[in-house]
């Protein structure tokens, strides 16, 4: 069944001088002994702090969706790692996360039922899809070498697209498609086993909306993407600032067809394809979204077997949202 999904992207900075010896000592109280000693395994102390801070983003904030309380948390991990919650309180709370990090940002991604006016019935079937969700966020660093790593990652067609592009503009291009495509292998759970040439993302027919990203104890915005935004036209509030944000990104899956000496060139959503190359077949059911959070990182998130999607955006502050959560307790 197909469903509608609330999407809330929380941008958490990881400035570890937030993180004072209160706040610390509450943070490690809610931590199992497995996940202490992941964070006492980092050598580096400013390692081990936004280890710590990791992991009470991720607990205080999904206690934003729920009467669990963060030390009640339990996590399981599928085969390539990825985390998920434990079966009893997936059943419980119908809540999908996933997390990512980069440089002095994470980012947490939190999927829930939107159920405006549905029935308990409906409710229970919208928890119990099969949701495939996944976030990624990238810092983009002019040190490496795009060109060496396009053959090997990418599929002929990005690589095409990035080099039509004035080189000005190549390496954001590159960054782009590197953040979507992480985001769609977290959101497929399969890690290094999904090949990155396996999938491609076209461009060509992006539309561009703005996200409200509300700053450090302010109420979310939610932007409904579903709705076409005819007049352009956003109203800047004073707690927000807004983020362009790209969506409609096309997602293709590809199969080689190296082994079809006959074949035609395939016309698809992603342009002309030469016979022996690849051939792309659209995939349905994914929303696939991009944007800057500034001119040094941007994010992607990626969600499959969902019909509509609704997204609000907020940036926290780490001791706040921890300490608001520890007084819900």
């Amino acid at each position: 069944m197909l469903t509608s999904r609330l999407i809330s992207l929380y941008f958490c900075p990881l400035t570890i001088q937030e993180c004072d010896n209160q706040t610390t000592e509450l943070v490690k109280s809610w931590l199992p002994e497995d996940e202490l000693i992941k964070v006492n395994r980092y050598i580096k102390q400013e390692a081990k702090t936004q280890g710590l801070m990791v992991r009470g983003y991720l607990r205080a904030l999904l206690s934003q969706h729920s009467e669990i309380r963060p030390n009640e948390w339990r996590f399981e991990y599928g085969d390539k790692g990825k985390p998920r919650l434990s079966d009893a309180q997936f059943a419980q709370t119908g809540v999908h996360f996933n997390v990512s990090h980069s440089g002095d940002w994470l980012l947490v991604g939190i999927c829930t039922a939107d159920n405006k006016g549905a029935s308990q019935a409906s409710k229970e079937e919208t928890d119990s899809a099969s949701i495939e969700f996944g976030v990624d966020i990238e810092r983009c660093r002019n040190s490496t070498n795009i060109h060496s790593i396009l053959s090997h990652y990418f599929s002929e067609s990005e690589k095409r697209a990035l080099l039509a592009l004035p080189e000005a503009l190549q390496r954001d291009r590159f960054f782009d498609l590197w953040a979507l495509k992480e985001s769609y292998i977290k959101a497929k759970g399969l890690g290094l086993a999904l090949s990155l040439k396996s999938f491609a993302f076209d461009f060509s027919a992006l539309s561009e909306t703005f996200l409200g990203v509300n700053a450090p104890k302010s109420l979310s915005h939610c932007v409904d993407i579903s709705d076409a935004i005819a007049d352009h036209k956003v109203e800047h509030q004073l707690n927000q600032r807004q983020v362009l944000l790209k969506q409609d990104i096309g997602l293709a899956l590809l199969e080689s067809s190296s082994n079809k000496p006959n074949a035609e060139p395939q016309k698809s959503g992603l342009g002309l394809i030469e016979a022996k190359e690849q051939q792309m077949n659209a995939a349905d059911n994914w929303h696939c979204l991009l944007g800057h959070l500034d001119d040094s990182y941007r994010f992607a998130l990626s969600i499959g077997q969902c019909q509509q999607i609704s997204i609000a955006a907020e940036e926290v502050n780490f001791k706040a949202v921890v300490r608001a959560s520890a007084k819900t307790s």
